[in-house]
């Protein structure tokens, strides 16, 4: 009588897994509550549907879904930009033209309170200039007025009325947007 190595007994036992066919790794269920559950599992096990990892059409979405959208190529669509934002009152919208890079969490956590703060106030002009403008040294002066911006200026009203004040941020382009700055 033959007796079968145990190395092949593996191999044999294997055989019906591998003709099997492949199921997707990864499942996208919806709960009862509508909440999305990944899952390794059929949804039924959790008590879900299933639900398509395509996305819903545009015009399918609710007004709070976060959509991309093109940076301010030139310092005019920054300015419209803030613009908006400002309008708005929304200082996430503010922060969508800030340059991050390089920030910390703690360095948000303190930059975004003023950018909600300044988005609260009514604005009454945003513009571009250099940092030169209205030098003393003509020259330095004329150079700067041919050079491209390097400051964003928003002169704004203070809560509860009162003067006048400006707010100013460093202009940065990156990759080719202009952002703004501390």
């Amino acid at each position: 009588m033959r007796t079968v190595p145990p190395a092949a007994l593996f191999f044999l036992a294997m055989l019906p897994a591998a003709a099997a066919p492949a199921q997707s790794a990864l499942n996208r269920c919806v709960a009862a509550d509508g909440t999305a559950v990944f899952t390794d599992r059929p949804c039924d096990a959790l008590d879900a549907r299933p639900a398509p990892f395509a996305p819903p059409a545009p015009d399918a979405r609710s007004d709070r879904a976060a959509t991309v959208r093109e940076c301010a190529r030139r310092p005019a669509e920054l300015v419209a930009a803030v613009e908006i934002a400002l309008a708005s009152g929304d200082g996430n919208r503010l922060a969508e033209v800030y340059d991050w890079r390089g920030r910390s969490a703690a360095s948000a956590r303190v930059v975004m309170p003023r950018l909600e703060a300044l988005a609260s106030t009514r604005a009454l002009r945003v513009e571009t200039g250099h940092s030169a403008e209205g030098s003393a040294d003509r020259a330095l002066a004329a150079e700067a007025a041919a050079a491209p911006p390097d400051r964003l200026r928003i002169v704004h009203a203070p809560p509860g009325g009162g003067t006048s004040e400006i707010r100013e941020f460093r202009l940065v382009r990156t990759a080719g947007c202009w952002l703004i700055s501390d």
